[in-house]
């Protein structure tokens, strides 16, 4: 927690930007004033109309040619100052919704914020799977995930990435999106690490997951007052193992009574027993309609406080 009370939200492990070039002076020569610079004032003239896979190939091509022409020079000329490799810009973007002047009519007026969790061996198929959404994603890359900022100019393809995203990580990859207007990403980034973090919490298996997968939970997390209530009534039950391990696989089984004593390999009966002694600890009844939602955010909201 921040000293202002408001929740810090760094980058997931510090996505990894390339250094900076040591052993040249920056010097900046404004566009217009080289025919370099007037290359980048066209091209980013061009992209302002071009549809988004023309933009990414402008941008890409305006990344090429800072390159080479910073391969060749002592200074940074007009090419390189206009634009960011790929990783550095979407950590900008990520940490305040901006982009330099040069580069912004190249990039999409909508995105689609994921981040990704892999597992120990998922790494290269997170890579991978990236990799497959072309040159106009812009990828943060960490050392536990990454944070990719997907174009959405239609406006309506969040549903698709998901749909795209679940089907490519085929649940070996924990991802949480978020869709924001350029500016806002910032929001679409915290947003998305919040509901990530209550995916874990919950239990959930790797996936794509968004905001209205845990509505109760996040409205839950983003009121402090609430969160400290809901976390009170259940860290009594905390101190028992079975019967937090109880509520958990009860909630899992989504508060089927069968399935869940299966599931834990004990009687029904002796589920009830222990339902019995988890009301009266918290007060609340988890098979009721109120309490199980009730026990169930403050499960998740507890789990997600505790995380590591």
């Amino acid at each position: 927690m921040a000293a202002d009370g408001k929740q810090a939200y760094p980058m997931l492990n510090e996505p990894i930007a390339p250094p900076a070039k040591a052993g040249r002076p920056l010097q900046l020569v404004p566009c217009g004033e080289s025919p370099a610079g007037e290359l980048a004032e066209l091209i980013g003239s061009l992209a302002e109309s071009a549809p988004p896979g023309v933009r990414a190939r402008l941008r890409v091509l305006l990344e090429n040619a800072a390159a080479e022409q910073a391969g060749s020079a002592d200074t940074v000329g007009p090419l390189e100052a206009a634009v960011h490799p790929p990783a550095e810009l979407a950590a900008r973007l990520i940490a305040d919704g901006t982009a330099p002047p040069h580069v912004e009519p190249l990039l999409a007026r909508l995105y689609v914020v994921a981040v990704l969790q892999a597992g120990p061996h998922g790494q290269a198929e997170l890579t991978e799977t990236l990799a497959g959404y072309g040159q106009e994603t812009l990828v943060a890359p960490c050392p536990s995930g990454a944070v990719a900022l997907i174009p959405d100019d239609d406006g309506d393809r969040s549903t698709r990435v998901v749909r795209e995203l679940g089907r490519r990580l085929r649940g070996r990859v924990w991802c949480a999106v978020s869709g924001r207007a350029r500016a806002e990403i910032p929001d679409g980034y915290r947003e998305a690490v919040d509901v990530l973090k209550l995916a874990k919490a919950a239990g959930s298996e790797p996936g794509v997951y968004g905001r209205d997968d845990f509505l109760v939970e996040y409205a839950v997390s983003q009121h402090e007052a609430v969160a400290d209530n809901l976390v009170e009534i259940i860290r009594p039950l905390m101190a028992s193992t079975v019967l937090r391990e109880t509520l958990g696989v009860l909630i899992r089984a989504d508060y089927n009574r069968s399935r869940a004593a299966k599931d834990l390999y004990i009687h029904r009966s002796t589920l009830d027993y222990r339902l019995r002694r988890i009301e009266k600890i918290t007060g609340h009844n988890p098979m009721t309609g109120r309490g199980a939602q009730l026990l169930g955010a403050a499960m998740t909201v507890y789990a997600s406080r505790n995380s590591a």
